[in-house]
């Protein structure tokens, strides 16, 4: 116990040295870059808050990283005090030194993934809502926080244009239109307002109804006020603007089942979804790769090897993500493959490489 404990506490303090590093650089480089939208009146309380926001954010991106930085220094450093060559002596193998740091690694993993919940998802929203609103990056993050107005039936045959919110769940300037299965008009309902009525049906107020028939025939109704009873209910219009990596995974469990109801693409936000699992407990195998690296024979260099090898490793990750991701967003392999294939692969290496040099 006082070894497991004597060298989780070395990883864990080398994990909040690189993790405070890696921040406070990242923040330096990004506010360099970008200081120019912190002018005039609000300009340094603007920059607190969004750099403040932007520093849990960049933690949680991180933290794997570092993790895997700290599991590769607690390896050099007993291999540079000879003490894990006194615990071969003694018989102990590597297992020895890799369980107390992969447990300070699922400890920071499992930290991530409420830390992200709670508060990094929101943060990161926040940053950047507060530099769009000083000209920077403005047009991206338009772009994602506009509101859909177009939804599609659950049976294909009916499109809503929803042009504007209300209160209440309700909708201004509706446009319904119903169609065949060949895709020909049978019937438009524009309205003023489209309110939630009683037992699932929608009022709506100031109707125009037209029906087209088959010789091309129209007949046109007018009415003050008509409920109507259509396959939706209001929750299958909650469609949220903004990035799905600023959602939180409640959010995004939700997002997906109302896109796939309405027949839009799901895809991101559900490997977003699965990301914000799959990513944070990536700290864990990568750990084990690092350490097996790190605890190899014939290993030579102490700090500088260990940075080689954790910047070797977080590339070949990033890659293997990017690619998995790819065939994701493709559809030529369900999301929840292209988020767990970096760790799986990870993992299968970190065992592969401890069993081979150890």
């Amino acid at each position: 116990m006082t070894l497991f404990l004597h060298l989780a506490r070395r990883a864990l303090l080398a994990f909040l040295g690189a993790l405070t590093a890696v921040v406070v650089l990242f923040l330096a480089v990004e506010f360099a870059e970008s200081a120019s939208a912190f002018q005039g009146e609000g300009a340094l309380s603007a920059a607190w808050r969004v750099y403040l926001y932007r520093a849990a954010s960049v933690a949680w991106q991180t933290a794997p990283a570092s993790m895997l930085l700290a599991a590769s220094l607690t390896a050099t450093g007993i291999r540079r005090t000879r003490e894990y060559d006194a615990m071969r002596a003694l018989g102990l193998g590597p297992w020895r030194v890799a369980v107390p740091v992969l447990a300070v690694a699922a400890l920071v993993a499992g930290g991530m993934v409420v830390f992200d919940d709670l508060f990094a998802a929101g943060a990161a929203a926040k940053a950047d809502e507060i530099k769009a609103s000083r000209g920077k990056g403005a047009a991206a993050w338009s772009r994602w926080q506009e509101r859909k107005t177009w939804f599609r039936g659950r049976d294909g045959r009916r499109l809503y244009e929803l042009r504007a919110a209300g209160p209440d769940g309700s909708f201004e300037r509706v446009t319904i239109l119903d169609v065949s299965p060949s895709f020909r008009l049978e019937r438009r309902v524009d309205a003023a307002r489209m309110i939630p009525g009683p037992n699932g049906d929608w009022i709506l107020e100031q109707v125009e109804e037209r029906r087209f028939g088959d010789d091309g025939a129209m007949s046109l109704d007018r009415a003050p006020r008509r409920a109507y009873r259509f396959d939706e209910d209001p929750m299958a219009f909650a469609v949220r603007p903004g990035w799905p990596a600023q959602m939180r995974r409640a959010v995004l469990a939700e997002q997906v089942a109302v896109r796939a109801r309405l027949g839009l693409p799901t895809a991101e936000y559900a490997l977003e979804w699965h990301r914000k699992l799959a990513y944070p407990l990536a700290a864990i195998p990568a750990s084990l790769l690092a350490l097996a690296l790190a605890l190899r024979r014939g290993r030579k260099g102490f700090v500088t090897a260990s940075l080689v090898e954790s910047v070797g490793v977080s590339l070949a990750f990033y890659a293997m993500q990017g690619f998995s991701w790819s065939l994701a967003r493709s559809g030529q392999i369900p999301p929840a493959a292209a988020a767990w294939l970096p760790d799986v692969l990870l993992a299968a290496a970190g065992l592969w490489a401890l069993r081979r040099w150890r």
